[in-house]
């Protein structure tokens, strides 16, 4: 069964310097689907360290449970974030954009 459009479970606003997760849900998907977090448009890789655009950043991505932790959170985070959802059945799934303050 292909996913179904994601739900982004993202704070409307967050205090910088503590641990912030964002969740991304999907109940439909079977084989369960993986999930994908971007930030601005911009897919957000496995290490922030790795990429110029994210090495600012300090946070955990897990593609089974679609939970992105930010920990600290900083002001460099604000910004407008969804994910996707993807199995190995249809097209990947895109949630909502929600931005974050």
């Amino acid at each position: 069964v292909p996913p179904s459009q994601p739900v982004a479970h993202v704070p409307s606003s967050a205090t910088i310097g503590s641990r912030t997760v964002l969740r991304c849900s999907e109940t439909e998907g079977s084989p369960p689907p993986t999930f994908r977090w971007y930030k601005d448009g911009m897919v957000m890789p496995q290490d922030p360290k790795s990429s110029p655009t994210f090495r600012n950043s300090s946070y955990s991505l897990d593609a089974a449970t679609g939970e992105l932790v930010f920990q600290p959170l900083s002001a460099f985070d604000t910004g407008e974030y969804h994910c996707e959802a993807t199995n190995n059945v249809g097209p990947p799934q895109k949630s909502d954009v929600v931005r974050m303050e």
